[in-house]
């Protein structure tokens, strides 16, 4: 049971880090194991007086390491996406005002940030794709809100939810939401 909560864990940070391939959690456990050693050896050069104390210094940071830069990926992610959003959500407004439904803005979106935003893009090409293969539209978007796991996406799900249950136009609550985003963009 506690082998698969840290299994769990560990796969949760790497989606959230945007490390999507199985050989990536392989290499960052390979990475785990084999850094303390190299802080070992890297040790064992220095030629200091403490050669024990600073071995053992060097292989705690270095077995840290890969955590540290797992937790670096995910921060940095998290910025690009919450600074795409915004233009997303006016893109898609755009499109839903010049008469696209929701899915085809989301694709067509997804093309356009490509070499712009490549996160968001992956991301919405993920949902597209989910949908493609038969996932309710509210579960994908649920689905990439605890994946990205960022309130403003939860948010946005949360809206698209709404808009579905009571039947409100989904375009009107859109750009509502867009100017929200903008504007605390601006505030920021």
């Amino acid at each position: 049971d506690w082998l698969k909560s840290n299994d769990l864990q560990l796969v949760t940070r790497h989606l959230l880090a945007g490390f999507r391939r199985p050989e990536d959690a392989e290499t960052f456990l390979s990475l785990k194991l084999l850094a303390p050693i190299v802080g070992i050896l890297l040790a064992t050069f220095a030629g200091t007086q403490n050669f024990l104390l600073f071995g053992l210094l060097l292989a705690a940071a270095f077995y840290f390491a890969p955590d540290l830069f797992v937790f670096y990926c995910i921060e940095r992610r998290r910025a690009r996406l919450d600074q795409a959003l915004p233009d997303a959500m006016d893109l898609l407004v755009i499109c839903m005002e010049a008469g696209l439904g929701i899915d085809q803005a989301v694709l067509r979106i997804a093309t356009e940030l490509e070499s712009v935003f490549p996160e968001l893009a992956e991301e919405l090409l993920i949902i597209s794709r989910e949908q493609r293969a038969g996932k309710p539209r509210l579960e994908a978007w649920r689905s990439m809100a605890d994946r990205v796991n960022i309130d403003t996406v939860r948010q946005f799900v949360a809206m698209l939810v709404q808009t579905e249950r009571l039947g409100t136009p989904i375009a009107q609550a859109l750009g509502l939401f867009a100017d929200g985003l903008r504007t605390k963009r601006m505030l920021m």
